[in-house]
């Protein structure tokens, strides 16, 4: 069911997926994950092969596309940024169904790299979504985020948070006045950073794979500007 922010249930489910992480990590004797936020871990983890050809955060490509086909629209013309692409299929999806305008980024220079030569004609970006105007001056409709700003907000730190909500503030800048920003989200970890910088934010729930890998709760979060 789809919800505004502002009647608390997106509020509720970034509490919850706190406290269960929390939870995991007193368990494994952990009390931060800060590989999620680190470049260095995500070179040497393309470098090396670990997560293959591509790979999937938060769900499979197939079931995230009605979301993200919903909030494209049919206007093909729109410029598209996609966050934190890695080496997901993702982008030539996007590009696929016609959304030639679209901007993959990702701040490892290994699969940046690794894409361009797999998918020379699409557009790659190798830049840093936390760095204040790391996304120039080109102005986006439609962002799109499959695990980028989790990555920062699952780090368990406070200076990894940080960097989550310059992530965010970076996206919010480009984007054109109504253009939107779609994060899928294992349990909507950024949401309260999230509606203190958009207009609108709607989250929706459907099941699949955390960061973690854990089987649990995926939020689908549309944010307006």
């Amino acid at each position: 069911m789809a919800c505004s922010c502002t009647d608390g249930l997106c509020k509720d489910l970034h509490t919850w997926g706190l406290a269960v992480r929390r939870r995991i990590n007193l368990f494994r004797g952990d009390s931060s994950r800060s590989w999620l936020g680190r470049q260095e871990y995500w070179d040497a983890a393309y470098a090396s092969g670990r997560y293959h050809e591509n790979y999937e955060w938060n769900q499979s490509c197939d079931v995230v596309w009605p979301f993200l086909a919903k909030m494209l629209g049919k206007d093909c013309s729109s410029r598209v940024l996609h966050v934190g692409c890695g080496n997901s299929r993702l982008s030539r999806m996007i590009y696929d169904a016609g959304f030639a305008n679209v901007t993959n980024v990702d701040y490892s220079p290994v699969v940046i790299d690794m894409m361009r030569q797999k998918e020379p004609d699409l557009t790659w970006l190798r830049a840093d979504c936390s760095k204040a105007g790391a996304l120039g001056n080109d102005v986006y409709d439609f962002c799109v985020d499959k695990g980028a700003i989790d990555s920062l907000f699952e780090a368990g730190s406070e200076s990894m948070e940080q960097l989550g909500r310059a992530m965010i503030a970076e996206v919010h800048r480009v984007l054109r006045p109504g253009g939107q920003y779609l994060v899928i989200s294992n349990g909507g970890v950024g949401n309260e950073a999230l509606s203190e910088k958009f207009a609108s934010v709607q989250c929706e729930s459907i099941e699949g794979y955390s960061c973690d890998l854990y089987y649990k709760l995926i939020v689908i979060v549309i944010c307006t500007k």
